[in-house]
């Protein structure tokens, strides 16, 4: 299935709200790179946020390979795994202007939702994605919820 946006369940999901019962999340992130391959980054729930079915705002760490690739191409491509739903989100990139006084630094970046496949399973369900353990949780959640509140903005 293709559509034009996320459907209100998967904007729920991205609203950068009950980020303590969504920590173990990640996605993939996918851009190009210089050379033409594929550069894939990892990106927590904590760095994302659905502004309505069609906009996201993504917050990287400054200066990475994904924001250079973003920077250059203006695209991206987000994979999620979410309700037994493998999902790619193609996403057109614009940069956000800095947070003189942002607590936590980002390239900040605005995604307009170009197209959302979504993969099912008629013969099984897909399970879980990326998955991982913070190694302080507190902490790290106190910076996502900093980080969110920052991409509202």
């Amino acid at each position: 299935m293709n559509v034009k946006q996320l459907d209100p369940e998967l904007v729920e999901w991205l609203s950068g709200n009950q980020l303590e019962g969504k920590q173990h999340d990640a996605m993939q992130l996918l851009t190009v790179s210089e050379d033409g391959w594929p550069h894939q980054a990892m990106i927590s729930m904590g760095e994302i946020i659905a502004i309505s079915p069609d906009t996201l705002r993504l917050a990287l760490w400054p200066g990475t390979q994904t924001s250079m690739n973003m920077n250059r191409t203006g695209k991206a491509t987000l994979i999620a795994v979410h309700d037994h739903m493998l999902l790619y989100v193609r996403l057109d990139i614009g940069a956000l202007p800095k947070l003189k006084e942002a607590i936590h630094p980002r390239d900040r970046y605005e995604a307009r939702v170009v197209s959302v496949r979504v993969d099912r399973a008629p013969y099984a369900d897909i399970t879980s994605g990326i998955t991982f353990q913070l190694k302080d949780e507190t902490a790290s959640i106190i910076r996502w919820k900093e980080t969110i509140a920052e991409l509202r903005q």
